[in-house]
């Protein structure tokens, strides 16, 4: 699970490497779309004195989500079974997420798009 904590380190530690970012999470429709956004927002303030410059040019948010990449190319995920995110195994992720979740997203009122999305 990557935290908002997980995306400033991966900011301050810069590679010359061209890195391609793709976000998800179960159906792309809430925690993948944040975490991106968050992404996105963070490194143009890092960013904001070379502008259009970013240390991540390429973000995607993954089409349908985890379950619909997993349930149309198995063969490239690891583990090779998939356990829905309400699945009892997952439950103290969850719970975190969700106590987490309600204080990122105040006042956040925007949707996004269920496709692969350049950001």
């Amino acid at each position: 699970m990557y935290l908002h904590e997980t995306i400033l380190t991966l900011l301050r530690q810069p590679t010359k490497d061209k890195q391609i970012v793709i976000f998800h999470c179960e159906f792309s429709s809430e925690r993948g779309p944040k975490m991106l956004r968050f992404l996105r927002s963070k490194d143009r303030e890092l960013n904001e004195e070379n502008y259009p410059l970013l240390n991540f040019p390429e973000i995607y948010l993954l089409d349908g989500g985890y379950k619909s990449f997993f349930n149309e190319q198995p063969k490239h995920c690891d583990p090779v079974t998939y356990r829905p995110m309400l699945h009892s195994d997952h439950s103290e992720d969850l719970r975190h997420f969700r106590v987490k979740s309600k204080s990122w997203t105040f006042g956040e009122k925007r949707r996004f798009a269920r496709k692969v999305m350049k950001f």
